[in-house]
């Protein structure tokens, strides 16, 4: 792959902002209309997410680039503090709130993961996605780990 200039970097980090910057907003805005009532609401919020998502794939595929480490480590860290705060407000919310928000929650988070693991499986196949993350044998020193095959000696 050629190296990219910082301004390449940061004209795609622009690209990729202009498009979640107002996603992330409207889905803020819809998903808060969808906690004071109504799971269609939430629904909005999730398509929202889904559609950015979409915007930064035809980005990293026009631009012939991948998602940086940032950014996927940044979403995983917003998914996990949102299925936590579910998981709070499922355990220690008032019951007639937590009923009326799990199901369209959980099942937008759901969602959310079954995008991701069609994207990866889309773009790597079937067996290179979830090698994807396998960090252990990518970081084994054993030259038997390098081999295409990934078995070793045999």
């Amino acid at each position: 792959m050629a190296e990219v200039s910082a301004s390449d970097r940061l004209d795609r980090h622009a690209l990729v902002m202009a498009i979640w910057a107002p996603s992330a907003l409207l889905a803020a805005i819809l998903l808060h209309k969808g906690l004071e009532g109504g799971s269609w609401w939430i629904f909005g919020g999730f398509v929202a997410i889904i559609l950015a998502f979409a915007g930064h794939v035809i980005v990293n595929t026009v631009l012939g680039t991948g998602f940086t480490a940032g950014e996927r480590a940044l979403a995983m860290s917003v998914f996990a503090a949102s299925l936590v705060a579910l998981l709070m407000v499922e355990l220690f919310g008032s019951s007639e709130f937590a009923g009326r928000i799990f199901l369209p929650m959980a099942a937008g988070l759901g969602s959310l993961v079954t995008i991701a693991i069609f994207y990866l499986v889309i773009v790597f196949g079937a067996r290179a996605g979830f090698e994807q993350f396998d960090v252990i044998r990518d970081n084994n020193p054993r030259m038997a780990s390098r081999l295409k095959h990934r078995g070793g000696r045999r």
